[in-house]
């Protein structure tokens, strides 16, 4: 199954591929009446496009198509052990990642958004960068594709899944990958650009090592900016509205200067926090999170991405 985006994320485009197009697409057959079973991996066949996506997999949006061999085929696709994603020309593969992969996720729609607000950024005079808790590592890709001047590029997480996906599909000498605390491995380094889209929903008592509730790391990241980012380095971190009341106290920090460069509504859909009795009662009494009815979600965050520069000394 490929998921294929327009750069404006307006459009999620659903396309079947490789062997699917035999198994799914009824392509079993060549111009003699042969019987097909494989289809080149890179052969793709659209079948839908959804507009304006707020989630990687929408079920509520896939239920809304009104032709049903369409709705049905969506459905069929979204069990492939092989899912690619496509933003703006970029692309990475994801193959049976619950159990080659385990904790590895492919990208959600705020990779992608946080990807929209890079677009156009000038970077061109940038050489070294980092993404702390990549993951797979898509944001560092992109931004690597895009810009060729990076020199050193290093991905960061604490799984060791995820250091084994990057030795599987990374052949780009300019990309390494760090294991670990990024702490370490920034002291006494300085990039020129530090990207991160952290976990970003608070949690009564917060323990550092939860993958749901760190805030401790753009927290550190704003407090070490003069450390670890060069002198016009930049920044850029994704954080959701939920997080706000805590982390505003770091964006108003005197030694930063802060811009907004993208924001987008997406549904609060992290299970491990729906399914918390504690943690939600503790988002919505705090009046942070509210209940909702729309467009087939109850709950709701804003994601804002931010870039923060060092402030020059006087």
């Amino acid at each position: 199954m490929l998921h294929k985006f327009a750069s404006d994320l307006s459009t999620h485009s659903i396309y079947a591929q490789g062997n699917e197009l035999a198994t799914i697409m009824a392509q079993d057959k060549d111009a003699e009446g042969n019987r097909i079973y494989t289809h080149p991996q890179d052969a793709t066949l659209h079948v839908v496009d959804l507009p304006n996506p707020v989630l990687m997999t929408d079920r509520y949006q896939i239920n809304q198509i009104t032709d049903y061999i369409k709705r049905e085929t969506v459905s069929a696709l979204y069990e492939s052990p092989l899912i690619s994603i496509d933003y703006d020309d970029v692309k990475m593969n994801f193959e049976n990642m619950k159990f080659k992969y385990p904790w590895v996720w492919s990208p959600s729609i705020d990779t992608l958004f946080f990807c929209r607000a890079l677009k156009n950024q000038d970077l061109q005079w940038y050489t070294s960068m980092i993404e702390v808790g990549s993951g797979p590592g898509f944001i560092a890709k992109y931004t690597g594709e895009k810009n060729p001047n990076l020199k050193t590029i290093v991905l960061n997480d604490i799984n060791k899944n995820a250091e084994a996906y990057f030795h599987d599909h990374y052949t780009d000498q300019r990309f390494s990958f760090y294991l670990w605390d990024a702490k370490a491995y920034m002291k006494g380094k300085q990039f020129d650009i530090i990207a991160s889209n952290p976990p970003y929903i608070p949690r009564p008592r917060s323990i550092d090592d939860n993958p749901y509730e760190w805030l401790s790391l753009p927290i550190y990241l704003i407090q070490n900016i003069d450390k670890i980012l060069t002198e016009k380095g930049k920044l850029f971190l994704n954080l959701s509205s939920l997080s706000l009341p805590i982390m505003q106290e770091f964006l108003n920090s005197e030694n930063i200067i802060v811009k907004q460069l993208d924001s987008m509504e997406v549904p609060l859909k992290v299970f491990n926090v729906l399914n918390n009795p504690e943690w939600m009662d503790y988002l919505i009494n705090e009046k942070w999170l509210k209940k909702e009815y729309r467009d087939g979600h109850e709950y709701r965050q804003t994601l804002y991405i931010y870039e923060i520069q060092r402030r020059k000394s006087a």
